[in-house]
């Protein structure tokens, strides 16, 4: 599996970012406090829905300056790989849902979905986590990646 492309949008304070990897080996530099975390955990999240750390609750929502959550943002990440000379593009999008109630004059906040994509098809997480699944094993990803740092 060799990575062709990265694209952040609304990724964890990123609001546009494209990583074309073109499957070459990649050595991502930076000061402290650049993004170079930020980026391997949108790879991280695309395949695992965790972070670097392992973690799967992480917080991927863009702030404002002090520090608040903005509203009504899609926060999504997108792969094009080369697997065995086939292209394969997985997307996953971050969503909040607001809905009126009957008589209401607002929409409140009733929650987050995510969409999954496989080839630019809607999938549903189950043939998501299949397809991710037959192309790398988390616990082996998880092992290399351990010893680069």
């Amino acid at each position: 599996m060799k990575l062709l492309k990265l694209t952040l949008k609304n990724f964890k304070g990123v609001k546009n970012f494209e990583l074309n990897a073109e499957g070459k080996n990649l050595k991502v530099f930076g000061d402290n406090a650049t993004g170079k975390t930020t980026l391997f955990d949108s790879f991280v999240y695309l395949l695992f829905d965790k972070d670097s750390n392992n973690k799967s609750d992480f917080a991927i929502k863009t702030l404002d300056e002090n520090n608040n959550e903005l509203h009504g943002l899609d926060h999504e990440v997108e792969g094009i790989f080369d697997l065995d000379d086939q292209e394969l593009t997985l997307r996953k999008v971050y969503s909040e849902k607001w809905a009126k109630k009957r008589g209401s004059a607002t929409k409140d906040f009733t929650g987050h979905t995510t969409d999954y994509f496989i080839n630019g098809v809607p999938s549903k997480l189950k043939e998501y986590k299949d397809k991710v699944s037959s192309i790398v094993d988390e616990d082996v990803f998880n092992f290399n990646v351990t010893e680069l740092f």
